[in-house]
């Protein structure tokens, strides 16, 4: 406990310097979608189901159905090493329960949302047959689904440069109803934005395992105020800012590109590691922080609700 407590006082001091502040921009409030990576694919299935009546759709790369690890780091090995006894029905009564207690949106809001559910036929870190159970959730809810299972690839995000398969592209083409148009070159670095995550918080957002400052993806036309969409985005384990840079939204999944030529801003909030509680920068999943984590109530679910709300409504 000791040792926690020191790095959270040295986090504190370390990080002391804040971002500026994020900004509104020009947002079809129908538009916002979510996506993310492994860690992050189950975070955006949580904020999906959590927060259903204003989330357009969701893009699940490698992950695992919602609330399969409600019970904590003790369910996580087998959510991701035994997905073929995971039972989703019981999940899904679980999801249905969390509904009716008025503690994520009501389960309705998923039919006819755009999903795409991705995973590697090769994927060692997340057994590829969760991608099924994925599958299996959704269309209990009637989700409008795009699938992609047949790639020979480990455990990654796929991109043109890892496997020639443009990823962002293809998600974010189904999730926009077919009318996306193919990135002509990797974005404008400039319009990478940080931004304070600190006031998204009653206390420092390190006792959430969050970092003090995000990143923000702007397009030139959203920045000089036409109308755009928002892409919420969430890294995987070990991908934070504070691990490594701004490679994630650059190169690591390749979006930048896309969002660009179809005037997309794509918020990227941070995770930040925590000896002993988190200490691979990974979101919470499992249960780290509290039981309501998978709720609207979770301190990261919440936290990266109102930076949402910010982008689009102020």
């Amino acid at each position: 406990m000791k040792k926690i407590l020191v790095f959270l006082l040295l986090s504190i001091f370390v990080n002391g310097a804040v971002s500026q502040r994020l900004k509104t921009y020009n947002v079809d409030p129908y538009s916002i979608t979510v996506s993310g990576f492994s860690s992050g694919a189950m975070m955006a299935t949580q904020f999906h189901f959590a927060h259903s009546s204003k989330i357009a759709g969701a893009g699940i790369i490698s992950g695992v159905p919602n609330l399969c690890a409600a019970d904590g780091k003790d369910a996580v090995d087998f959510c991701l090493f035994n997905p073929t006894a995971v039972n989703v029905s019981f999940l899904i009564e679980q999801v249905n329960d969390l509904a009716n207690r008025n503690l994520i949106d009501s389960v309705a809001n998923i039919a006819g949302d755009k999903v795409f559910i991705y995973h590697g036929t090769k994927d060692t870190a997340i057994l590829p047959a969760s991608g099924q159970n994925v599958l299996t959730m959704y269309t209990n809810y009637g989700a409008d689904i795009e699938t992609e299972f047949t790639i020979p690839f480990k455990h990654g995000f796929p991109t043109m440069k890892n496997i020639g398969y443009d990823g962002a592209f293809h998600m974010l083409n189904h999730l926009y109803g077919g009318m996306i148009l193919p990135a002509d070159d990797a974005g404008n670095f400039t319009n990478l934005l940080t931004f304070d995550q600190s006031e998204f918080f009653a206390l420092h957002p390190i006792l959430s395992s969050m970092s003090t400052s995000g990143l923000i993806y702007v397009p030139t036309a959203c920045r000089n105020g036409e109308r755009c969409r928002l892409h919420i985005m969430f890294h995987g384990c070990f991908q934070n800012r504070g691990t490594i840079g701004n490679t994630f939204a650059s190169t690591k999944v390749d979006i930048m590109g896309v969002a660009e030529v179809n005037n997309i801003i794509v918020l990227l909030p941070q995770i930040s590691a925590v000896p002993f509680i988190n200490p691979y920068a990974c979101w919470d999943w499992f249960a780290y922080l509290d039981d309501m984590y998978a709720t609207r109530k979770g301190q990261q679910i919440y936290a990266v609700y109102l930076m949402g709300t910010r982008v689009v409504a102020g």
